[in-house]
């Protein structure tokens, strides 16, 4: 009997939690100095992309917006710091 498309999707999001779930279980076990590799190797990727957009012709890319729990703790970070 075949599945549905909605056991199929389910089936799917099931699979992509649990990777995801993997995934960051292997990133906590990192120590520092990994994760801050991790970090710059990223940030050397997507200055890689950015040039390569400008290069093809493409306009720069616009980042998303902080969202506002970001902007909150950083609000609450700078107002310990300046105490």
């Amino acid at each position: 009997m075949a599945e549905s498309s909605a056991d199929v999707m389910a089936s799917a999001v099931k699979a992509h939690g649990l990777a995801c779930g993997a995934e960051i279980m292997r990133l906590r076990g990192l120590s520092l100095s990994e994760r801050g590799d991790l970090i710059e190797s990223a940030c050397e990727d997507a200055a890689v992309l950015c040039r390569s957009r400008l290069a093809a012709g493409l306009a720069e890319v616009e980042p998303a917006p902080w969202p506002a729990s970001t902007w909150e703790f950083l609000r609450e970070q700078t107002a310990r710091v300046r105490r």
